[in-house]
């Protein structure tokens, strides 16, 4: 016969292992929800590219709103299912994780929604401060093909430890005519105030004029495309094809030129095409590389907006 202390040990045996079981499904439940949440955060940050965030994150961010509002949508709908589930409201079930350290399945579902819907908003924010626009962002089929070319001068332009002057000039009856036109003022007075002997001219005002400056690297674009065809006879015993771009390394900044498109013109044969001028007055913008890299930025988003005008 079973002594009551023996049933009562077998009965408090049973219930620990009827808890422990629960426990356990609730904890493989939250882990299945966080780990679900985490494969759609990856999977969609990268579009299954594995590469880092910012690279999918800076030229998909127009998207980073939809997708932050996807988690956060998904948040909500965890912490709704779970009101209906156990017949208490959303604040109940929140502070029974907060204070009691009880947590539903389907609420740590909703808390990991919502930490890494904030976490994509931070990221996204910290891109569109800090991070040029990639060229993808650029419209390749404009309504007004000059004024897209001036945005993305401007924006490359404007960015800090970067471009201080860029202008695009299409080739005309073998001729440069400037179309578009990139600058950072406030770079070209700075720069060329640190040059020793010359100075920011001024106006009658006494304000920083700076288009004589201007005028020079517009007329040095000019001076370097008509010595185009002797830049490519010197590289021709190459064997590595046309020239395509060139880059000074001056002793103050660096001057970077490259030829975008250039064909004969079907009707006069003389050259037609696209050329980019581009200048920076700052060496450490060309000792750190930058200078170089938001150069060969602009030149993608030029080729980017040019590609639904022509085939590459």
């Amino acid at each position: 016969m079973v002594s009551r202390e023996t049933q009562s040990s077998e009965e408090a045996l049973d219930c620990v292992s009827r808890l422990t079981e629960i426990i356990m499904n609730d904890l493989l439940q939250a882990t299945g929800y966080a780990a679900l949440v985490y494969v759609a955060f990856n999977y969609l940050i990268s579009f299954g590219s594995g590469r880092p965030l910012v690279e999918w994150i800076n030229p998909g961010r127009r998207y980073i709103p939809w997708l932050a509002a996807a988690m956060f949508g998904g948040a909500y709908t965890s912490l709704l299912r779970a009101t209906y589930k156990y017949g208490l409201n959303h604040f109940e079930l929140l502070r029974e994780l907060i204070s009691e350290e009880k947590a539903k399945p389907e609420v740590v579902g909703a808390v990991s929604f919502l930490v890494f819907g904030l976490a994509i908003m931070m990221v996204a924010i910290w891109c569109w401060w800090f991070l040029p626009r990639a060229p993808q962002t650029f419209n390749p089929n404009p309504n007004n093909l000059i004024k897209e070319y001036s945005r993305a001068l401007r924006h490359y332009v404007r960015w800090s430890g970067g471009l201080d002057y860029a202008i695009l000039c299409e080739v005309r009856g073998g001729k440069l005519e400037v179309v578009a036109e990139g600058s950072d003022d406030r770079s070209i007075v700075r720069g060329l105030n640190r040059l020793p002997g010359i100075h920011t001219p001024t106006d009658a005002r006494g304000r920083p004029n700076i288009m004589p400056q201007k005028e020079l690297w517009k007329a040095l674009a000019l001076d370097i495309f008509g010595k185009w065809p002797q830049l490519e006879s010197i590289i021709t015993p190459a064997n590595q094809g046309k020239n395509i771009g060139v880059s000074f390394d001056v002793r103050y900044g660096a001057i970077y030129g490259e030829m975008l498109e250039c064909d004969p013109n079907p009707n006069d044969g003389q050259p037609a095409g696209v050329f980019l001028f581009a200048v920076t007055l700052n060496q450490h913008e060309v000792t750190t590389q930058t200078a170089a890299r938001h150069f060969a930025m602009l030149t993608q988003a030029l080729r980017f907006i040019r590609s639904g005008v022509a085939k590459g």
